[in-house]
């Protein structure tokens, strides 16, 4: 395991060197940040998962892996680009493209899915996610505001397009009364989703299900309080070499329910943030130095091939370990 880590620091710092042709002691000053690292990611390399952890395990694996598999390719529907749309059972899909984002970025726009059961009385909802790494890292240092209809601290950006979703909603009047709502999204999608489940449930909706895919969080301590009950109802879906679920840092944490996918047949169901893990230090220390390798599980189309694969092994991630993942 040391040399595994020491050929993964070596490795991006190289690569992050070479392509922003730092001088020597700008590289000298990055490896001591990426190799300060060692003392953490050289403990816990192996799981310390107990028979009663795998057990549990197994069985939220089980009750989240049917709504994993239902809603991402409605995440996968909300890009504009995206060829088609779900086909589910009694249910008409309509998408809605480059909606205006105000309070953003000057001429940001979203697109978004919505999808209506007037057999089971229910509405699906998919945001569409940014595949922009640029914009991410812009994202990664935004500062939580307080908004005024949640009244809590969000972070501003994501807040902007899960409010103009909601105000199209409503001028539109797309949402029927009584039905219940399930949402998702990758990515920014996937926060946009949670803030604009938090804006119907505090409107006196009812929010059924929330699965995000590559999700970045969207608000603090005080604000996942609040929303305790809709934190229950949550299933974030994250890849052990995706950053994004791990940003911003600063400010902010998660709530809900987390899936963590290694490379088949691991996994990993948790309650918990699992931002402070060693393994996601890593990744943020890979972003800091602007290397890909920190995004390299983030794309909706790897989330989607990798659901598909088997899961049968429980474990608990802790350090980097290529052998559970290796980013396949």
């Amino acid at each position: 395991m040391k040399l595994s880590f020491l050929l993964l620091a070596t490795t991006a710092l190289l690569r992050s060197a070479r392509r922003q042709r730092l001088d020597w002691r700008q590289a000298m000053r990055r490896s001591y940040a990426l190799l300060s690292l060692g003392g953490l990611l050289l403990a816990g390399c192996a799981s310390t998962t107990t028979s009663s952890e795998r057990t549990w395990m197994l069985e939220q694996y089980a009750a989240w892996a049917p709504d994993v598999a239902f809603y991402a390719p409605i995440a996968q529907a909300a890009y504009r680009r995206s060829p088609g749309m779900p086909a589910l059972p009694n249910t008409q899909f309509v998408r809605v493209t480059d909606l205006p984002v105000s309070g953003g970025v000057p001429g940001t726009t979203t697109t978004y899915v919505l999808g209506t059961d007037d057999v089971a009385h229910r509405h699906y909802i998919g945001i569409e996610g940014t595949q922009d790494f640029r914009q991410l890292l812009t994202d990664a240092d935004a500062v939580p505001r307080e908004d005024n209809t949640l009244s809590i601290r969000v972070h501003p950006g994501f807040a902007a397009v899960a409010r103009a979703v909601d105000e199209d909603l409503k001028a539109k009047r797309l949402l029927k009364a009584g039905y219940t709502v399930g949402l998702t999204g990758h990515s920014l999608g996937g926060a946009a989703a949670l803030l604009l489940a938090m804006r119907l449930e505090k409107a006196g909706g009812t929010v059924e299900r929330l699965v995000t895919f590559g999700q970045p969080r969207v608000t603090d301590t005080a604000g996942v309080s609040a929303f305790n009950r809709l934190m229950q109802k949550t299933t974030r879906v994250a890849g052990c070499d995706d950053v994004v679920p791990f940003v911003p840092s600063r400010g902010y944490t998660h709530g809900g329910n987390v899936l963590l996918l290694l490379d088949s047949p691991y996994f990993e169901a948790a309650r918990e943030d699992l931002s402070r893990r060693p393994f996601a230090v890593a990744l943020l220390e890979l972003m800091n130095v602007r290397d890909g390798d920190a995004f390299r599980g983030h794309q909706m189309a790897t989330y989607i091939a990798r659901l598909a694969q088997p899961r049968t092994k429980p474990w608990t991630y802790t350090a980097v370990n290529p052998i559970v993942c290796s980013g396949r």
